[in-house]
């Protein structure tokens, strides 16, 4: 490793969480279909809407809100309010309490089917002796928290150090979410440096805020040198480092 491509001076190091730090198992598509098959089993009703009736309305309200921006309301309750909106239309009114239960329920299935990347437990251990860790990601807060603590990772993530959007406009890869973790941590841009594997959430939302990128891209065709080369480019006046697997970090920070 040349000394040139290492992370030197960085006091805080942000993460994102799906395809990061964890492996995606089901789609949101796939566990909304899961839980729905599994509620209708359970009543007693002859005629429900079908899975592909239901993932239409409720993918159709979720496009309509997501393009309009104009809620305030935290991700978790737009996803239920969609819900219920989409069940409305389709002639099976539900409570609030059963659309929280649903998406709930959702949240623990696509969970319980993520798994690790390697290494992580103990790249974050070694990081976490010499850096502050923090989260910055576009996930509900709950499914965050839910991972964290399902993997046990939440000795290295307190929830004061947990960032995710409230509202679809501060979504990265807006720097408004990169700002707030930055002033929460007590750190300038120049000294953390977030890690992901979207170029246009994680790498661009991050240096618009002026701090450096780490670009996880498990995709990106090995030169001669082999599969575990890392290479380094500039994004305007920052740095970009793009490591094909998350145990590259290793190597970064002095």
């Amino acid at each position: 490793m040349k000394e040139a491509a290492r992370m030197n001076g960085k006091t805080a190091v942000c993460f994102d969480v799906n395809q990061t730090l964890v492996q995606q198992g089901l789609s949101f598509e796939q566990s909304f279909r899961g839980v729905w098959q599994d509620y209708t089993a359970r009543w007693l009703q002859e005629q429900t809407p079908s899975q592909e009736a239901l993932w239409a309305a409720y993918i159709t309200r979720w496009q309509q809100r997501k393009k309009a921006r104009t809620t305030f309301k935290q991700l978790d309750e737009l996803q239920q309010q969609c819900l219920r909106e989409a069940l409305l239309e389709l002639g099976v009114p539900i409570s609030t309490s059963l659309a929280r239960s649903f998406m709930e329920e959702l949240r623990r299935q696509q969970v319980g089917a993520k798994t690790l990347m390697p290494r992580t437990p103990e790249i974050l251990e070694k990081l976490s002796q010499t850096h502050r860790l923090a989260i910055i990601s576009n996930s509900p807060r709950s499914e965050v928290l839910l991972m964290l603590r399902r993997f046990g990772l939440t000795g290295y993530f307190p929830e004061e150090r947990i960032f995710t959007a409230s509202r679809p406009a501060e979504k990265k890869p807006a720097s408004s979410l990169f700002r707030s973790a930055l002033q929460a941590l007590g750190v300038p841009p120049r000294q953390a440096v977030m890690v992901g594997n979207s170029w246009k959430h994680d790498v661009c939302g991050a240096v618009k805020a002026g701090m450096d990128a780490v670009w996880l891209n498990p995709g990106v065709h090995p030169t001669a040198a082999g599969a575990r080369t890392v290479s380094e480019q500039r994004l305007g006046k920052r740095r970009v480092v793009l490591i094909r697997e998350l145990g590259q970090l290793t190597d970064l920070f002095p």
